[in-house]
């Protein structure tokens, strides 16, 4: 059987391959010919113009990926004439950049890399042999092909294991470079880190390509000066960073970078401000020197943007970050669990942060969006909300959250960007999804200035908690908050019931104002009226790193008929652990009695008449000790709903959250005097509201 015997027995020409790549069987044709019939781009006039290539596989930019030559099986059959054979055309593969080169007789393939002219190895050192044959498998076929020309490099011929990389540790180390080579303040170091860091991110998952990769503008390194490399970044890569990814009309995108500038004089020469171009060639560096030790970004922690928000934001001495604390990801993760997520739902995050409660809920549903006939079809719909004002009126490093937050969602599903990488697709994935997700006010109340009542199927939310006279009286002047709430968080809390949707469930995190205070307890009534308790979770103290505030995760349901009465207990769960240390280093511990909770409570929930629960449940439910039924009076009779306190001390001493000892503990003096500080601020704030009246 000759050579283009087996070629036309395995491929038709052309064949698509999931809509991704496409492969040509082109016979006598050249690469000349290709490149003239506008089948392939992005090659330039090579000695290899005129050579006949057996089969390509192209991607949706007409750049070749898979280079693929077939031999007869008696060409093939020793080592010695296998490396013969590759030595014949693999040059070729180099000149028209395929990412791939392979020979084949048709039944054993042999997978090179083009530029080292090694075999491609697997996570596990093994060669690897997958078939190319398109019409079967397709969809594996494809994803395996992405992995592979995603992977492998000048320097690397080897799968990297999919694990998730965390570069907390690299924000740091450039963090330092920026503050004390170019003095940049905190908020501008962390501008310049998510530029830097999303410029090598899409260069590693393909999206940024040639020139304006971060492999080739490092290389100019090589070649010309540091202003001039800078300078082609600049009007390079970021000029097509944001190409791809528009503005929206809030004035965000996925960069906003402040500090690099660089210019051609009159002459030709090229100049940058101060040590803007040594700054970045050391960025630049650590971005390489970390590859070289932990591979490209391609799987990257999802908690990374709350930890990188977090480094910056602790070296800011200001407080325009009053309220904002973000929220670990089993946090996250569990509060999502205890929800059921459905496709059509719409689900609202009104401080949403760099948007892990919207993007752990969309988790939940298979390919939650996809690209067809021109638009992003949605399975579910996300809003979130920040604000970007401060209560001065200044913007300045106020829309940071936002950037995160989309920057965060292009690495939730970068799948989707890596398997629709032509300009136009990226434009309609950044209008379409990133865009149209998150939303960043520039008022002084931000998400409470408008108010959209009955809207949400599901609402999730770690609202600001801080005292805000100025916020406070401009949002009560617009007369939807009517229910007495104390501080930015009863406001919220207020906004959430408001906007749920009849039978719609949120799921809350609050500090412990919002239960113990009495100037709450009309807004704790309120929500007795208009919806049903299902549970109260108390979180340990440092449940955030940069707060002390005992906080709380409360869900409910809200009610068809306010004049119901709810009928069933509300599951309480007192917790001293959240499964990962309760320090700013965060490790992962085994101790979780949040995740236990969110079990127990799932099971809960799953039970058609919960004021009577199956004899086998209430009997593994009553051996927890840590979790309590609580009768839906104790709450309506005007107690109030610090749930710790349903516990004895001798229960607590058994359970070990508090040691056999008459004196209180710093940390329970510690929210002692919060609660007593609270409570003056908001009489005060009410007299001096009593008084302009």
């Amino acid at each position: 059987m000759s050579e283009q015997t087996i070629q036309n027995a395995l491929y038709s020409n052309p064949i698509s391959i999931l809509d991704k790549y496409t492969c040509y069987s082109l016979g006598a044709t050249t690469v000349r010919d290709l490149v003239a019939q506008n089948v392939l781009d992005g090659i330039l006039t090579t000695v290899n113009f005129g050579k006949k290539p057996d089969v390509l596989i192209v991607d949706k930019d007409k750049h070749v990926v898979v280079f693929l030559e077939f031999k007869l099986s008696s060409e093939l059959n020793t080592e010695k004439k296998i490396q013969s054979a590759v030595e014949q055309e693999i040059h070729v593969a180099r000149d028209v950049n395929a990412k791939i080169y392979v020979v084949s007789d048709g039944t054993s393939f042999y997978w090179y890399n083009p530029y080292t002219e090694n075999r491609i190895l697997d996570e596990n050192g093994n060669e690897i042999c997958t078939e190319i044959k398109p019409k079967n498998e397709e969809f594996k076929l494809a994803n395996f092909i992405n992995r592979v020309a995603l992977t492998i490099s000048k320097t690397n011929d080897r799968l990297l294991k999919v694990v998730d990389c965390d570069p907390t540790n690299l924000a740091v180390k450039i963090g330092s470079i920026l503050k004390n080579i170019s003095f940049a303040t905190p908020k501008d170091s962390l501008y310049t880190f998510v530029e830097l860091f999303l410029f090598k991110y899409l260069s590693d998952i393909g999206i940024l390509k040639n020139s304006d990769s971060f492999s080739e503008i490092y290389e100019l390194y090589t070649k010309v000066t540091e202003e001039e490399v800078l300078y082609r970044y600049l009007n390079g890569a970021r000029t097509t960073i944001n190409l791809y990814f528009p503005t929206a009309a809030d004035n965000t995108t996925i960069i906003n970078g402040t500090i690099f500038h660089a210019f051609k004089d009159s002459k030709g020469a090229y100049k940058c401000n101060g040590t803007d171009a040594k700054t970045f060639h050391a960025i630049m560096k650590l971005f390489y020197e970390y590859e070289k030790d932990n591979g490209p970004f391609l799987n990257i922690s999802r908690d990374f943007k709350s930890k990188l928000f977090e480094t910056f934001t602790k070296q800011e001495k200001s407080k325009q970050n009053a309220g904002k604390y973000f929220t670990p990801l089993k946090i996250v993760q569990g509060m999502v669990d205890m929800v059921d997520v459905k496709e059509g739902m719409t689900i609202c995050d009104p401080a949403c942060g760099v948007g892990k409660f919207l993007l752990e809920a969309a988790s939940k549903i298979d390919e939650p969006f996809v690209l067809e006939g021109g638009h992003v079809k949605k399975k579910i719909n996300l809003v979130g909300f920040e604000k970007e004002m401060d209560e001065k009126g200044a913007t300045s490093g106020y829309d940071l959250t936002t950037i995160l937050a989309k920057a965060n969602t292009l690495i939730y599903y970068s799948n989707l960007f890596k398997e629709n990488n032509n300009v136009e697709d990226i434009q309609l994935l950044a209008t379409e999804l990133l865009n149209c997700v998150f939303h960043s006010s520039k008022t002084i109340c931000g998400t409470l200035d408008v108010l959209e009542e009955n809207k949400y199927d599901l609402i999730l939310a770690n609202p600001p908690y801080y005292q805000s006279g100025i916020i406070t009286k401009e949002a009560k002047g617009k007369g939807f908050y009517t229910e007495g709430g104390t501080g930015v968080e009863g406001l919220f809390l207020e906004w959430i019931i408001k906007s749920l949707k009849v039978g719609g469930v949120a799921n809350i995190v609050l500090p412990d104002g919002i239960m113990n205070n009495i100037s709450n307890q009309k807004l704790r009534d309120y929500i007795i009226r208009t919806c049903y308790v299902e549970s109260i979770i108390s979180l340990p103290l440092n449940t955030f790193f940069n707060t002390p505030k005992k906080t709380f995760v409360l869900t409910v349901t809200k009610k068809k008929d306010v004049n119901h009465k709810q009928n069933y207990p509300v599951f309480a769960y007192l917790c001293n652990s959240i499964g990962e240390t309760l320090d700013v280093n965060r490790f992962d511990i085994d101790d979780n009695d949040f995740g236990e909770a969110v079990s127990k409570y799932v099971h809960y929930q799953k039970v058609s008449d919960k004021a009577h629960l199956p004899k086998f449940l209430e009997d593994a439910f009553a051996l927890d000790k840590k979790l309590k039924f609580l009768n839906i009076d104790t709450f309506v009779s005007g107690d109030d709903w610090f749930i710790d306190n349903r516990w004895s001390d001798d229960e607590k001493i058994e359970l070990g959250f508090k040691e056999k000892t008459n004196a209180m503990s710093v940390a329970e003096m510690q929210m002692f005097i919060d609660t007593i500080m609270e409570e003056i601020v908001s009489y005060k704030e009410e007299l001096e509201c009593l008084d302009e009246e």
